[in-house]
């Protein structure tokens, strides 16, 4: 038997509704809202007749509680003083939307056609209130994924049920103008502001604000698309090309768009991915312009967030992992236009789900490649101040920014088009105009263009490049001589930088001249860093003198030796916060050790290559990492303490990319530098990180003895951290030869040593590794909750391989004591996971006792019971799994 409330009142059961007349009905409502509470007599005569119950209300009672259990049963049933309604084994339409908040559920309005008292009319009011929060959320969600047509066709009924709903409101205005209908979304607001005028009130500030929004098309309200870089500003114009390559793209997999530096390849390709985004699965934009040396590749994972497996190419790993549908922008390809041609090649046959869409100067030469030519935006024709021409309104909306919301007057049309026809309509070249119209009139700017535009004539596809120059040239020749020199300066980093590294390449304090660079556009200022376009940046470049260059360049290289001189923080929020500024520095970084390798000196590039290894590990960006410590090591031939430790940082990333041979090779060269240099705190760290290799080798007596001697070396030595590191690698080794007995108390060794040090990680490897021995021994609660410690420390590091060590181990607890099916479904996660982020186990006895629990696991379950626990793993994020095990 169903009972429903949201809207009519009505009973039903498997052959249809069952009729039940009014007073009953009203009735079963007081019932319903009580929820099987009792509900006294006097209650009831008082909801049945809220007017005044007649005198012969009781007996009235009794007659329609008997007409109502000729339809329910002895689901009515008497109570002390009253009757209540049982909902055993029954469903009811208002406990499941408040489980499930379906809105399909609804009928109409709560309660709907009943008459009835308070306690009705409460219960009703508290879900239309529900249903009102759940229509929020869907919206939320709906704006959120994309589903902007929908959302306002389903909202648009809402709102005219609710007219003064504002949440509600500002949702359908958000869904209308991301629909293109800015005008219908003021008009919702116009609407909603009459219905609140009637009853006395007037819009809240929160719908205020959002109408202005409107008013301004702020960029804020954009549609947003995962993947795609949030807009900067507004994107004027080019409606016509911006529909034309959708089109496009709608019919081939390959769209190249080509053009002049400075006519917005770029913005029009991001425009493009932002329009589309929500017919794929996935949108990745690779940048291209900073890729100097290695396989492409590397930049594509990077941004699609796929880590390299060991012993697979980083291709074939990028290409499996690029499954349904695909959108991959690639950006800026002109300087790597073959390489990017043989990517593109590989992605579109190994890839069926994948669009693919390329900016360059040129086209890729691609059999099937679409290509699509962008010049610069539409100009007025000669003689004509048509103020509507996507290049006069670029100008006018940048001028209004420029001059705190004053546009262009009048007067000055005449003058904002033959300036827009002299730049050829070239968008870059129009903001750089704009901004100087703070300080410049806007005649003035057209004459000192001029005069350069009458050289650089004549040529075709040049001649907009270079009237891009000229007009970086114009304004550069606006600045003054500080401001130049940092320009000049500020050329050699590639990508953003922060106030500290530009007070270290500018030789002094920069910020007076870096903030009017900021001013006059020449420099950007976002999220707290400055960066300057990729065209301004090669200009920039261009302008250095060699011995200007070198200074700058030997700046650059020594700010970074310098930073990079101390380890990697050890505790939590310091760890996060170093990985983040070294991936936003990555570039940067790595364009100064190309200058160190080819024009400075070698040694600084090795010191920065080999300090950088922690960083490529953590990253999943290992073959880049050993990319560079090769070249690095290649220049770098002679036998110092500095390129041992680089063998040491390659032997490290080799060991964990799977090449355990190659691990072995440059971990041994690299202790034998040590040696012959009689470096002990070298020897200790190399014999370390041999020891570990040899344990994965399963070359248990080298394993050995390489740590006695460390831990011999850094007992003489009274190396706290060494001695507890020595420590747990020793006792690792033992606990894989089955010498549970001697591991033990390295391993509590070790655990004192990193915790009196406050090394967390150290901390949480020790602890692992004791919960491994716990479970060994069969001490099964220790294991759990030593193993949870240790999950919750690498949790707040945020090191996703120490996650998965602890996950793993804590399944396979959970196998051992009977929970089958939770421990399959958690080791699948690992090993998905694991997958993903190329990090596989490599300890010996570690895979096994994985193994061993997998099977242990399948040989208890049934073949359906194992594709649940496959099925729950993949519904599990490995963030879910950790927030669960703790």
């Amino acid at each position: 038997m169903r009972f429903e409330v949201l809207g009519p009142v009505r009973v039903c059961h498997d052959d249809g509704e069952l009729p039940v007349p009014p007073k009953p009905r009203a009735l079963l409502a007081v019932l319903l809202a009580a929820r099987g509470k009792p509900v006294t007599v006097e209650r009831l005569l008082a909801e049945l007749w809220p007017d005044g119950a007649p005198s012969t209300a009781t007996a009235t009672l009794q007659m329609h509680v008997s007409a109502l259990r000729k339809v329910v049963g002895d689901r009515v049933g008497t109570a002390p003083s009253g009757y209540r309604l049982d909902l055993a084994g029954a469903s009811f339409d208002a406990a499941e939307f408040e489980q499930s908040r379906s809105l399909d559920l609804w009928r109409g309005e709560a309660y709907e056609g009943v008459a009835a008292g308070p306690s009705v009319a409460a219960a009703g009011a508290r879900l239309t209130e529900l249903r009102l929060n759940a229509r929020q959320e869907w919206a939320q969600r709906a704006l959120t994924e994309g589903r902007h047509v929908e959302a306002a066709t389903e909202l648009a009924g809402w709102v005219a049920e609710q007219p003064t709903a504002e949440g509600l409101v500002r949702h359908l205005m958000v869904a209308l103008y991301r629909s293109g209908r800015a005008g219908d979304a003021l008009r919702a607001y116009d609407r909603t502001a009459a219905a609140l005028d009637e009853l006395g009130a007037r819009p809240g500030p929160e719908l205020d604000a959002l109408a202005a929004a409107v008013r301004r098309q702020d960029p804020t309200l954009d549609r947003p698309a995962n993947g795609v870089p949030a807009r900067r500003n507004r994107f004027i114009g080019r409606r016509a090309e911006l529909d034309r390559v959708i089109d496009l793209l709608g019919t081939a997999r390959l769209l190249t768009i080509v053009g002049p530096g400075g006519a917005g390849k770029t913005r029009l390709s991001l425009e493009l991915a932002r329009e589309v985004a929500s017919d794929h699965d996935t949108v990745h934009v690779v940048e291209l312009a900073e890729h100097r040396e290695g396989p492409l590749a590397i930049r594509l994972a990077a941004a699609a967030g796929i880590r390299e497996e060991p012993g697979t190419p980083l291709l074939d790993t990028v290409t499996r992992q690029l499954g349904g549908r695909v959108l991959v922008v690639l950006d800026n390809c002109e300087h790597v236009r073959a390489e990017a041609a043989e990517l593109a090649h590989t992605l579109l046959a190994a890839c069926p789900g994948l669009r693919l869409v390329a900016t360059s100067r040129e086209q890729l030469g691609l059999s099937g490649e679409v290509i699509f030519g962008l010049g610069g935006l539409a100009t007025p024709a000669p003689g004509s101040t048509d103020p509507h021409s996507d290049a006069v309104r670029l100008l006018a909306d940048r001028v209004a920014a420029a001059r705190g919301g004053a546009g262009l007057a009048p007067a000055e049309q005449a003058v904002a088009a033959e300036l827009c026809r002299r730049l050829d309509g070239l968008p870059l070249a129009i903001e750089l105009a704009a901004a100087r119209l703070r300080a410049l009139p806007l005649s003035e700017i057209v004459s000192r263009l001029d005069r350069r535009l009458d050289v650089l004539t004549g040529t075709s596809p040049v001649a907009r490049h270079q009237t891009m120059r000229a007009a970086i040239d114009w304004g550069y020749d606006l600045l003054d001589v500080p401001q130049q020199e940092l320009l000049r300066r500020l050329g050699v980093f590639a990508g953003g930088f922060d106030l500290a590294a530009a007070t270290e390449v500018a030789g002094g304090d920069p910020l007076d001249p870096l903030t009017q660079l900021v001013d006059r556009s020449m420099v950007e200022w976002r999220d707290g860093r400055y960066r300057m376009t990729e065209t301004i940046r090669e200009y920039a470049r261009e302008r250095l003198g060699p011995v200007e260059r070198a200074a700058a360049f030997l700046a650059l290289t020594n700010y970074w030796t310098t930073k990079l001189k101390a380890p990697p923080p050890v505790d939590g929020p310091a760890h996060t916060e170093w990985l983040a500024t070294i991936g936003a520095d990555h570039d940067t970084i790595v364009a100064a050790v190309d200058w160190s390798l080819h024009e400075g000196d070698p040694a600084e590039g090795l010191a920065i290559a080999a300090a950088m290894w922690w960083y490529w590990w953590v990253a999943g960006r290992m073959a880049e990492g050993l990319g560079w410590l090769g070249r690095a090591l290649d220049r770098s031939a002679e036998p110092t303490a500095l390129r041992a430790k680089a063998l040491r940082a390659a032997a490290a990333l080799a060991r964990n990319s799977g090449d355990l041979a190659e691990a072995r090779r440059l971990g041994e060269e690299g202790l034998a530098t040590f040696r012959t240099l009689d470096d002990r705190t070298g020897m200790i760290a190399a014999l370390n990180n041999l020891l570990i290799t040899a344990q994965a080798q399963e070359d248990y007596p080298a394993s050995l003895a390489f740590g006695q001697e460390a831990l011999e070396l850094a007992e003489a030595a009274g190396d706290a951290r060494m001695i507890a590191a020595a420590s747990n690698n020793t006792a690792g080794t033992l606990r894989c030869m089955g010498r549970l007995d001697e591991a033990e108390p390295l391993f509590t060794r070790a655990l004192d040593g990193f915790r009196a040090l406050n090394d967390r990680r150290g901390e949480a490897a020790a602890l692992t590794n004791l919960s491994t021995t716990h479970r060994r021994r069969g001490r099964y609660e220790p294991a759990r909750s030593t193993m949870r410690e240790a999950l919750a420390i690498y949790t707040e590091l945020g090191i996703a391989e120490g996650q998965l060590d602890a996950v793993e181990g804590l399944a396979q607890l959970a196998v051992l004591e009977g929970s089958a099916v939770d421990g399959l479904r958690l080791l699948v996660l690992a090993e998905r996971e694991r997958s993903a982020l190329g990090a596989p186990s490599f300890t010996p006895d570690e895979i096994a006792d994985r193994d061993d629990a997998e099977a242990r696991a399948r040989a208890a379950l049934s073949p359906a019971e194992v594709a649940l626990a496959f099925r729950a793993a993949s519904a599990t994020s490995l963030a879910e799994a950790v927030a669960e095990l703790l």
